[in-house]
Order: structure tokens, then C-alpha cells, then sequence
């Protein structure tokens, strides 16, 4: 039997899901375009991030977030009272989890893995997200980027990882759903697992992590396979 892992979760899209904030646009926008405003607000949202840290600036996930609600509303042709684009923000402390997210968590947490959050997301944002989606429990915490100032997937931002846990860094699993966040943790020297949520849809820029799953309970049975070997 081997020591079980240390894992590293991504939060936004991989423990959370941020597309599902639709629900709460359909309050305020036409049926059609409230997935759209959702799915552009998300992607403007990442490619900020990436712009950000190519620029070697940096503003926390809370400005970037509310910025890229106002291109997804501006390419959609739509406007919103600052009440309403306020209440979007909130509802982003409050995000759902996915549906396999509490078994998978706990089955993990059993097994004995050392287990953070490791997100983009502001310290503030993300204090209120662990509460809110009950996350808590099983985590010894979360690693914001907002400690080194950049954001996935800069190479700071997964060495601050393996610092935080005071773990050599190829000794920690990302786990992500996110492509680009999976293809940075391993150029770091992090291993990953993919949790494929976009129905297997990877970036070209680089291979596959060698472990993919479908869910968090999934990942339970691959690694207490692995650990029984």
C-alpha cells in the first residue's frame, strides 16, 4: 500500500459549476440569451486571466470576473442596473456543485488524502464559495494565486502549491476539469487528472494526462486501485 496522494481541486468548473449562473441570468435577460451571456461571461472571464499574466499584470478574480460580465453583456447587447450585475456577482459566492462532488469528496477524504482547493478565485470569493457549497469539510484549505499574483497557468501558481503543503511538487495530483490548468500543472511537474466534463474534449497543445476520469467518484476507485497495488 502506498501513501495516499495529496491533491490539489480546481474550484470553478471542476468542483463547481459556473455555467449554471444561466438560471440566475434568466431573472433578468431573455431565455435565449441568458446560456450565451453565461458561456461568453466564463470564457472572457478565463481569457482575461491568461491576458493578465502574459502582460505580467494583475487584478484579483473579483474585478476580472465583474469585467468579463460587462463584455458578455455588451456582446449580447444587453444592459443590467448595477443592482442586478451585483447580485450576478453574489450568486458567484454561491455557486452549485456538481452532482458527484459530496460522494467523491468524502470517499477521498476516507482514504486519507491531504486535500486543498487551488483556485483563481480571490481569497474573499472563495472563503464564501467553501461555505456555500458546503466544501468545508474536506479540505485543510484553499490556495488562492492571488498569493504569487498570477494566475493559471503560470508556473508560480503550482509551486505555491507544493510550498503551501510542503510537498515536493511532482508529490501533488491536480485535479481539474479545466484543459489548460491539467496542461500547466504537468509542465510544472505536477502530475493531474483530468475530470472530463466537456465530453472529452482536450487541448491540442499537449497529451492527455495519463489519468482521466468522468467524476470525482470515479477518481476515488482509480486512485484506491492504484494505492492497492
Amino acid at each position: 500500500m502506498t501513501e495516499p496522494e495529496a491533491l490539489a481541486f480546481d474550484m470553478y468548473g471542476t468542483l463547481v459549476d459556473p455555467i449554471r449562473i444561466w438560471k440566475r441570468l434568466e431573472q433578468y435577460l431573455p431565455d435565449e440569451d441568458a446560456l450565451r451571456v453565461a458561456e461568453v461571461w466564463r470564457q472572457k472571464q478565463l481569457e482575461y486571466t491568461f491576458r493578465l499574466t502574459a502582460m505580467e499584470k494583475y487584478e484579483d478574480f473579483e474585478w476580472v470576473t465583474r469585467n468579463a460580465l460587462d463584455y458578455a453583456l455588451d456582446a449580447a447587447g444587453r444592459e443590467l442596473d448595477a443592482d442586478h450585475k451585483d447580485a450576478l456577482m453574489a450568486q458567484y459566492n454561491n455557486l452549485e456543485r456538481f452532482a458527484d462532488v459530496e460522494e467523491g469528496l468524502e470517499r477521498l477524504k476516507e482514504a486519507g488524502h491531504t486535500m486543498v482547493v487551488f483556485s483563481n478565485g480571490a481569497p474573499r470569493m472563495l472563503d464564501a464559495l467553501m461555505d456555500a457549497a458546503g466544501l468545508r469539510p474536506y479540505f485543510q484549505g484553499f490556495v488562492s494565486v492571488d498569493q504569487v499574483k498570477a494566475y493559471k497557468p503560470s508556473p508560480k501558481t503550482y509551486r505555491r502549491v507544493a510550498e503551501s503543503l510542503g510537498r515536493q511538487i511532482g508529490e501533488i495530483r491536480l485535479v481539474s476539469s479545466n484543459p489548460f490548468d491539467d496542461i500547466g500543472a504537468e509542465a510544472a511537474g505536477m502530475q493531474a487528472a483530468w475530470v472530463d466534463r466537456s465530453g472529452g474534449l482536450f487541448d491540442t497543445l499537449a497529451p492527455r494526462p495519463e489519468m482521466v476520469v468522468a467524476t470525482l467518484t470515479e477518481l476515488a476507485d482509480t486512485l484506491e486501485a492504484r494505492a492497492a497495488r
